[in-house]
């Protein structure tokens, strides 16, 4: 398994192989995101594309971005999808805490369904919940 950085020059080669699995995941976020923002903030520059590979095949992506805190500065977690992240899901983080270092980020957060509490439990990861999400529509 290996994780790759996708350039902002390259966003537009691998888009069609990935946009299926970020848009299931867009579509959790209740308006927040649409595919068509994050492909654009992604060509700007301020998301990130990371291609999770197994063999030379895309199995995965993960859109991360910087989010930046009065107290903290956090690598965000977007959108993760694709076949066999909980599989790998241990070395994802891995990478992930490697590269959050690198850009002297403080922690790395994580907004999802749910489901992933099991998920994180049952591969005792590093990451813990430490609250909820509420919304309510103005």
């Amino acid at each position: 398994m290996e994780v790759k950085q996708v350039s902002v020059e390259c966003i537009d080669v691998f888009w069609d192989k990935v946009k299926s699995w970020i848009e299931r995941v867009v579509k959790q976020t209740n308006g927040r995101h649409t595919l068509e923002t994050t492909y654009n903030l992604l060509k700007q520059g301020t998301m990130t594309m990371f291609l999770i590979t197994h063999k030379k095949k895309i199995t995965a992506v993960v859109v991360t971005q910087k989010i930046y805190y009065p107290a903290r500065n956090a690598l965000g977690f977007l959108f993760i999808g694709g076949s066999q992240v909980c599989k790998h899901l241990k070395k994802i983080e891995e990478f992930f805490i490697e590269y959050a270092r690198s850009l002297n980020l403080d922690i790395i957060e994580c907004l999802g369904r749910k489901g992933w509490i099991k998920v994180l439990k049952e591969q005792k990861q590093t990451m813990k919940l430490t609250g909820y999400a509420y919304e309510i529509f103005a």
